[in-house]
């Protein structure tokens, strides 16, 4: 007949998954970049919106990374997972976004 209890060793490998497994999540949560809302516009003028609206600015570059606000000379970055700022646009602009006066960072 088989005993049903475990040895130290057993127990102490079985910490050890679990340890790693519980702490998987957090690990994977500390390598992604937290996601940017650059929505809020609600302290613009009606003029600031028409702008934003007539060159057509949007938080994420259709053409891809190649053309985006980051890479835009007009773009001024902001803090370390903050909204940027532009020259000619107001209000908080994502990165990672486009509108149609992009020009390359020369």
């Amino acid at each position: 007949m088989r005993k049903n209890t475990l040895t130290r060793r057993q127990i102490l490998r079985q910490g050890a998954r679990l340890a790693v497994i519980g702490s998987t999540p957090a690990l994977l949560n500390a390598c992604t970049k937290p996601e940017l809302h650059c929505e809020d516009v609600s302290g613009l003028r009606e003029g600031d919106l028409a702008l934003r609206a007539q060159l057509e600015y949007r938080d994420l570059s259709p053409i891809g990374e190649s053309k985006n606000c980051e890479r835009c000379a007009f773009f001024l970055a902001g803090k370390k997972n903050e909204c940027g700022r532009c020259t000619l646009v107001k209000g908080p602009i994502h990165p990672m976004g486009y509108c149609n006066s992009w020009a390359a960072k020369g």
